[in-house]
């Protein structure tokens, strides 16, 4: 019974230190939900998955999009068209995170990615 109350005591003086360190947690994944859903898996086979049905005299430049891209952090290894809507990144992060990423080649907007771990 006395290391259930220990416990209880032990648990109440950390659940507000839980509870303080959760906001800081929450608000970092909310700044970054694209980097929530990139990391849902994309498959380069699918045709299924687009990146935008626009004419390619909509698309930003190759050489625009590759300055973007490393504006953004990344390291190109090798720069692509993936199924005829996206530009595919294979390279690394900013963190040195081996990454797969595809963009909106309209947009700019990252669509997804695949880090290697």
């Amino acid at each position: 019974m006395k290391t259930h109350l220990a416990l209880l005591a032990s648990l109440s003086i950390l659940l507000p230190t839980l509870a303080q360190a959760q906001p800081s947690a929450a608000a970092k994944a909310a700044s970054a939900p694209a980097a929530n859903t990139a990391s849902a898996g994309f498959s380069r086979e699918m045709k299924s998955d687009v990146c935008s049905t626009a004419p390619r005299s909509e698309w930003f430049p190759e050489d625009e999009m590759k300055l973007l891209v490393q504006h953004r952090g990344y390291r190109i290894k090798t720069f692509k068209v993936a199924n005829n809507s996206c530009y595919e990144v294979y390279g690394f992060d900013r963190d040195g995170h081996i990454v797969e990423a595809y963009f909106n080649p309209v947009t700019s907007k990252l669509v997804r990615q695949n880090i290697a771990r």
